[in-house]
């Protein structure tokens, strides 16, 4: 239902509310509801912590700006509907107001350079300490795909409310969370859209007469150092993945130690907009599906490069780490499980709150046996988030430069 003519009347609207309103949160006729909401998935539990963190930042809110220009450069024009201040959290609240449908798609785009813009004029400021609310009449699948991911892979606070009409008055209502999980393809993972590669530490003692297949062992601290630097290292570069140490029991091998590596293949992900029915494709995404067709970009960029060579700083005085075996995560996985003594296993990104999450709540449960480091609970954390079920649709296979063609 479409409440307001124009978008400058819904701004006009929230405008007065806010003038004799404490917060956003008195004007939200639901809030209540997300303490009773039980999330049945990962994903639901992740909108609903991020709803969660972002309402605490909405029963006082002071006005910075209303639909004025935020840039610091007087050549560019941002001017995001409001920005607010939560003092009692110090964070900056964004709203987005969004009154038809088709404009809803730039929602995530305008948050996303308001974000930034905040940031050049509060350099220190974390993404912790931004709070984002979309506030939509209409929430179009292209949307809700867009704001799941900002929760679930980039961590972003993002509430989403909408009006409706309560006794004759117009009042906001929270999104349902299920509404933004349904379609959960955004959250299945395959394993194909996780690559990497074997880094074999070859000692170079081997090939000498004075040969000891034990003498890294000694190291194995320093070994442990590398995988926890490379889990900073990814962190710090909003990746999202995972790596395990192991020993390596082939005999014949001359790396009596490997570090199996592995993120999150992000054009292996494009995949995902195919899944989305009844939704044209934006242009793009078919060209960024063409590149992912024409290069096989399967997760080996520069970023695991970096995140590999941070932790390398640690091994190139004890060993000869090479990359090797440029593949997927279920090749990988067999080539270490086949051979492997597991040693030790660190994550970063969402990799590294679900396996947090894992072992907290075996020590809630009294199992106090896993480590933080434990390869065990490692492996079976990444084996449940992949769903072996997933119909990955390879792009080498198919047209890329217009798959929906027949839509226009």
């Amino acid at each position: 239902m479409n409440f307001f003519t124009s978008e400058a009347k819904m701004q006009d609207w929230l405008s007065k509310l806010l003038a004799e309103a404490y917060g956003i949160a008195d004007l939200i006729s639901d809030s209540d509801s997300l303490k009773s909401f039980s999330p049945a998935s990962l994903a639901e539990q992740k909108i609903l912590e991020s709803y969660n963190t972002c309402l605490a930042s909405l029963y006082i809110n002071e006005p910075i700006s209303e639909n004025e220009n935020i840039s610091i450069d007087s050549r560019d024009i941002l001017k995001p509907d409001f920005i607010l201040y939560a003092p009692e959290t110090e964070s900056v609240v964004i709203v987005e107001l969004k009154n038809i449908a088709g404009p809803t798609r730039q929602a995530g785009t305008e948050l996303a350079a308001y974000s930034c813009e905040i940031q050049s004029s509060i350099p220190f400021i974390s993404d912790g300490d931004i709070v984002n609310v979309i506030i939509s009449t209409e929430w179009p699948t292209l949307l809700k795909h867009y704001v799941f991911h900002q929760i679930f892979w980039q961590r972003k606070n993002v509430i989403c409310l909408e009006p409706f009409d309560e006794d004759g008055k117009i009042r906001l209502r929270i999104v349902d969370i299920k509404r933004l999980s349904q379609d959960n393809t955004s959250f299945k993972i395959s394993d194909k859209h996780i690559g990497g590669y074997q880094v074999c530490l070859y000692d170079d003692e081997l090939y000498t007469d004075k040969a000891d297949r034990t003498r890294l062992d000694k190291f194995l601290e320093q070994m442990k150092a590398a995988l926890h630097s490379m889990a900073v290292c990814g962190n710090s570069q909003n990746n999202h993945g995972f790596a395990f140490l192991w020993k390596d029991n082939w005999e014949l091998s001359l790396a009596p130690y490997s570090i199996t590596l592995l993120n999150f293949a992000p054009f292996q992900s494009i995949e995902r907009f195919l899944h989305i029915k009844d939704t044209k494709l934006p242009d793009m995404v078919k060209r960024f599906m063409d590149i992912s067709k024409e290069n096989s970009a399967i997760g080996h960029g520069h970023s695991l490069s970096a995140i590999n060579d941070y932790g390398s700083r640690f091994l190139k005085n004890i060993c000869s780490p090479m990359a090797e075996a440029f593949t997927y995560w279920d090749d990988l996985r067999d080539i270490m499980l086949s051979r492997a003594e597991l040693i030790a296993f660190e994550a970063w990104g969402m990799f590294g709150e679900v396996f947090s999450d894992k072992l907290a709540s075996e020590y809630e449960n009294g199992n106090c046996t896993y480590t933080s480091t434990s390869p065990e609970l490692g492996l079976r954390t990444i084996e449940e988030l992949i769903d072996k079920n997933y119909d990955f649709i390879d792009l080498a296979y198919m047209n890329c430069a217009d798959p929906d063609e027949d839509d226009s």
